[in-house]
């Protein structure tokens, strides 16, 4: 599943292509996806408006118009490509939109759990509404996570996956970030101390940050906007290795299941 990392690289590669730049048109090949699609709003919206930017949301990327902004999500298998025409490419392709002069971007979600929304102008939207603070963020600090979590029994990683607390991080970097911070997985996130949450967020930002430099998480059905891989492979130290031998103490990695996850950690250098 894209995480941020890979959501903020697919932003970063639509940015010059459609800033300032007219939708023509648009065209829907079904009328829903994960949720219906509203299309008359996005073409109220947006046909005939150019995109004045592209900001994300945690794993949600905005398309900025006068009136609004088209809210786009990729779900577990979406990919937005770039063709030359409208006509569409791929089977399980669900929306072209034209920008002008001959920019044509295709959406396509073989699973369908992505989705194409509208979010008026100063209203929010309900998906967006109660997101927590995204970890890249200036404004997330150690202190105000140690605030929020001061009376929560739950684990450290369910906590930091959720998205209602801190969006964007899902379960390959939520594993990575808490080996590098020597965290335990299971430890109860009330428990962990300002300093720990300190280092916690600075093990989570570098990896982030590494991550969307070098193009995110190698993952087969993910796309760029120019049709080449999103993601390309990075130093992961945990996450999928059972049975591999930690890359600190050759101790073998430990899986185990948390809210329907795996969590792969090691047990010596994460024993807090």
């Amino acid at each position: 599943m894209p995480e941020l990392p890979e959501v903020e690289t697919l932003r970063r590669a639509l940015l010059p292509l459609v800033k300032n730049k007219t939708l023509a048109d648009m065209k829907f090949f079904r009328e829903d996806i994960r949720f219906p699609i509203p299309q008359k709003k996005l073409r109220d919206g947006l046909i005939g408006t150019a995109i004045s930017d592209i900001t994300r949301r945690g794993k949600y990327l905005l398309l900025h118009a006068p009136t609004g902004a088209m809210i786009l999500h990729l779900g577990m298998s979406g990919r937005v490509i770039q063709y030359p025409s409208m006509k569409p490419v791929e089977k399980h392709t669900h929306a072209v939109f034209h920008f002008e002069p001959d920019i044509f971007l295709h959406f396509i979600d073989p699973r369908r759990f992505g989705c194409i929304l509208w979010a008026p102008k100063n209203e929010g939207h309900p998906l967006l509404d109660h997101l927590g603070m995204d970890p890249l963020d200036e404004a997330t600090t150690a202190k105000a996570l140690k605030v929020m979590a001061r009376k929560c029994k739950a684990p450290i990683k369910s906590f930091i996956m959720n998205s209602k607390r801190l969006t964007g991080v899902g379960n390959i970097y939520a594993c990575e970030s808490l080996f590098r911070g020597g965290l335990n997985p299971r430890r109860q996130a009330g428990k962990v101390t300002l300093r720990e949450w300190e280092n916690f967020l600075t093990c989570l930002q570098a990896i982030l940050n590494n991550s969307i430099a070098s193009g995110g998480t190698t993952l087969r059905d993910f796309f760029t906007a120019d049709n080449t891989p999103g993601y390309y492979a990075v130093n992961l130290a945990v996450y999928g290795k059972e049975n591999q031998p930690c890359p600190n103490c050759a101790t073998p990695i430990a899986r185990v299941v948390q809210t329907g996850r795996s969590t792969f950690y090691c047990k010596v250098c994460q024993k807090k």
